[in-house]
């Protein structure tokens, strides 16, 4: 059985449907047409705006911001306080503190025996330049030093020597006493150099006293490690225990 539409209306009518409906389909598209043009337009304001904040973000950098030269030379400068600094506190920080060190000479001290005074003083002794010193006489000529190979590396400035000077007065009941007291410091570490400078009688009432004077170094670039430390156990060259 076969199927068939009857269209009813007349032909003008017809017409003016069609004309409606492509007008219609003519709007859609123009209204499509104008959302996409104010899309795309307004993507590119957008665009252009932010382009246009970074170029200025980027010259006021440019414009108000330091070179690399300055950036150098500022973290030079600060690389050159920071090594005055270390080098301050490497001369006022000390590997042993004086009250150990006095405790140590008041352990020491034999019977009959008294202190009136204990100084500490810090000395540095400037290492002396290869070639300063020359000989009295006349000498033979030395044959010239050979030139060193091309690259090679410059040799380190020797470091100060560092030491504490400990000057110890006081006074004892005889030589026996003084001597006693020279002798275990001088198997005390880490005093070093222990002489006797001044050893006087002095009357005092009812009998007789020594005055004395004791001085000695304390060497202060060696690292001093306590006892009973790990470390203590695998101490190397330089350690010195206290």
């Amino acid at each position: 059985m076969s199927e068939f539409v009857v269209d009813f209306l007349p032909r003008d009518l017809q017409r003016k449907g069609a004309m409606a409906a492509s007008r219609r389909r003519s709007a859609l598209l123009l209204a499509l047409l104008g959302c996409t043009v104010v899309g795309v337009a307004a993507h590119s304001w957008n665009r252009f705006r932010e382009a246009d904040s970074r170029r200025a973000v980027s010259l006021s950098l440019t414009t108000n911001g330091a070179g690399i030269g300055d950036v150098v030379n500022r973290l030079a400068g600060e690389q050159r306080e920071l090594r005055r600094y270390l080098g301050i506190y490497d001369r006022l920080s000390l590997p042993v503190e004086q009250s150990d060190l006095l405790a140590t000479i008041t352990h020491l001290l034999p019977e009959r025996t008294s202190l009136s005074m204990v100084r500490l003083e810090v000395r540095e002794d400037q290492p002396t330049k290869v070639g300063d010193a020359a000989d009295g006489g006349a000498s033979a000529k030395a044959p010239a030093p050979k030139r060193a190979a091309k690259g090679s590396a410059k040799a380190a400035p020797a470091k100060p020597a560092r030491w504490m000077e400990v000057t110890i007065r006081g006074y004892a009941a005889g030589n026996g006493e003084l001597y006693e007291l020279e002798r275990k410091l001088a198997n005390t570490q880490p005093f070093e150099s222990v002489t006797v400078g001044e050893n006087r009688p002095t009357d005092v009432p009812g009998s007789k006293i020594q005055e004395f004077a004791i001085t000695c170094r304390v060497p202060l670039d060696v690292r001093y490690v306590r006892p009973g430390r790990a470390a203590d156990a695998v101490a190397s060259a330089g350690e010195v225990r206290r």
